[in-house]
């Protein structure tokens, strides 16, 4: 309740000047004006944005620039409407991705979800193709984490995790208990960092010697690796990780649906 009060103070009673050109359509700047109450973490996943009706009323804007400034929220993922309840800032959820593409399951043949745990934390020079993919100046630093996945009682799953060390230095500062089996939900609690999208590159690949050793498999088996850039709300990158896996494990899946003409 204390959260809801909050933003009835930053937006419906203080509501923000539309940003952008005034030559831009009013919807168009309306939504660049959320978004950028998203971006700075005015308005965090989960929070309720105005009713369509209060905009209406803070602009003096029609109804329907208002719902065509929230199409184009929903079409960036950056928002949901929820029938009967209103329209939130969207949570998305990524952190159980891989398991679209491994096979983890039970006895029972049930999805089981691999026990996750962080085996070191270090800051590091990137290479310069990290730093580009995280659009990172030069002598930037990241941290980088390792991370295995374990089933059975065995390693199934290698990451290798980097972010910036000047969104994400609280990582260091917490032990991986603090951080949890989840990363998605720590950046947001420990860095204010959400993200918002993510990219994925998979490819086959030889496991070295190392990967080999981890994962109990022999040099040069195959493994799938997946290249994954997480982006925040502004659509800047945020993460890079690789992840590899026996590529015997790996599965996809692809349905298609086509709408009648």
């Amino acid at each position: 309740m204390d959260r809801q009060r909050q933003l009835e103070s930053v937006i419906s009673q203080e509501a923000p000047p539309l940003e952008g050109d005034k030559n831009l359509p009013i919807y168009r700047r309306l939504c660049q004006t959320l978004k950028s109450q998203i971006v700075a973490g005015a308005l965090k996943p989960g929070d309720a944005l105005p009713a369509e009706a209060e905009l209406t009323r803070l602009y003096q804007i029609a109804l329907g620039t208002v719902r065509r400034a929230f199409e184009a929220l929903a079409d960036e993922g950056l928002i949901e409407r929820r029938h009967g309840h209103g329209t939130f800032v969207r949570r998305p959820k990524f952190d159980h991705a891989m398991m679209r593409f491994f096979l983890f399951r039970d006895a029972s043949g049930s999805m089981a979800e691999p026990e996750s745990k962080i085996v070191s934390r270090t800051i590091v020079k990137p290479p310069p193709a990290l730093s580009t993919k995280l659009a990172l100046p030069a002598d930037a630093e990241v941290i980088h984490l390792v991370r295995h996945r374990h089933w059975e009682n065995a390693r199934r799953l290698l990451e290798d995790i980097y972010v910036p060390v000047d969104l994400f230095a609280n990582l260091m500062k917490h032990t991986p208990e603090d951080i949890g089996p989840l990363l998605y939900p720590a950046y947001e609690h420990l860095c204010g960092q959400v993200v918002f999208s993510i990219e994925e590159e998979l490819a086959i690949v030889d496991a070295d010697a190392i990967d080999a050793d981890l994962l109990g498999l022999e040099k040069h088996d195959p493994l799938i690796s997946i290249e994954r850039t997480a982006r925040n709300a502004a659509g800047l990158p945020i993460e890079c990780r690789i992840s590899r896996a026996e590529a015997r494990r790996f599965r996809y899946r692809l349905t298609v649906s086509t709408a009648k003409d």
